[in-house]
């Protein structure tokens, strides 16, 4: 896996600070005699993981906001093996969106966790010196999944004619071959080390200290895969327990999470979205 140099970057992930405030539901995080180091997608895996409908209400506060909650509820599951946790998501979307053309946005979901110990920061992407740590699926990345490779221009217009974009000549011959090191040259975001100009394995990490300082990490240890069929996204994430420089959930803890919801085809993308009021407690179930 490529470690990548942190790249700052300003992104509509706004999960500002507010007293903080828990939700009166909370989640169970089942144990799994099952690695869970990979994608579970067998629904007999998920069986023994207690349902957590938790509700979510339109962004209130950055601008622009959205003129109504699109998603207003989130269903979610939880499994652990001891070393990593999977969620299973599902939320209601009666259609399926993967961004593409410009004015087309993707479909995505949030989790959020405490990047400190003790008291969790504001819920609100946190603070300076209170950071938290984001997990950011899109439906575009899982696209890149089923494709097996990142989108490019002539997917997403089929008739572009790119005789001047040097990745895409075919036939140069032998003679003509240019090298990746060459290449690099006309792709500046990887010459750079940005981890946005990289394939995802469907999720973003990011790390956040409030409003306007979210920086994708380095290290990306996390997966995520989705299914959308009858008007209902589910997603699967799977993360380690802890990282050495992120969140740390412990089985004997305290825990807590956040959620964000877009729906790309109601054009939510950025502050426009559905999300938590609150931190979520995430609370282990023991081992029998």
């Amino acid at each position: 896996m490529k470690r990548f140099k942190k790249v700052l970057v300003l992104t509509g992930i706004v999960l500002t600070a507010l007293p903080l405030k828990i939700n009166a539901a909370d989640i169970e995080v089942a144990p799994s005699s099952k690695n869970l180091s990979g994608i579970v997608s067998d629904i007999a895996d998920w069986k023994n993981a207690k349902l957590a409908t938790i509700s979510l209400t339109a962004q209130p506060m950055a601008l622009p906001k959205p003129d109504k909650t699109q998603t207003k509820e989130i269903r979610v599951q939880a499994l652990s093996d001891g070393k990593f946790i999977q969620f299973r998501l599902q939320w209601e979307d009666s259609e399926k969106s993967e961004a593409g053309p410009l004015g087309k946005y993707s479909d995505g979901v949030a989790l959020q966790f405490p990047a400190i110990e003790g008291n969790p920061p504001p819920v609100f992407m946190g603070a300076k010196g209170k950071p938290v740590h984001i997990f950011h699926w899109k439906a575009q990345y899982q696209k890149d999944i089923e494709r097996g490779r990142k989108e490019e221009i002539t997917d997403i217009y089929p008739n572009a004619n790119l005789d001047m974009y040097t990745m895409d000549y075919k036939d140069y011959g032998k003679l003509h071959e240019i090298s990746e090191s060459a290449k690099r040259q006309y792709m500046p975001g990887q010459a750079a080390g940005n981890p946005q100009s990289y394939s995802k394995l469907g999720i973003d990490e990011i790390l956040a200290e409030g409003f306007g300082t979210s920086a994708v990490m380095e290290q990306h240890l996390s997966m995520a895969f989705a299914e959308w069929k009858n008007g209902v996204w589910t997603v699967i994430v799977t993360r380690p327990l802890e990282y050495k420089k992120g969140s740390k959930l412990k089985p004997a803890g305290k825990n807590f999470i956040a959620f964000a919801v877009w729906q790309g085809g109601k054009g939510e993308i950025g502050s426009r979205k559905s999300l938590t009021m609150s931190w979520v407690p995430l609370v282990f179930k023991p081992t029998k």
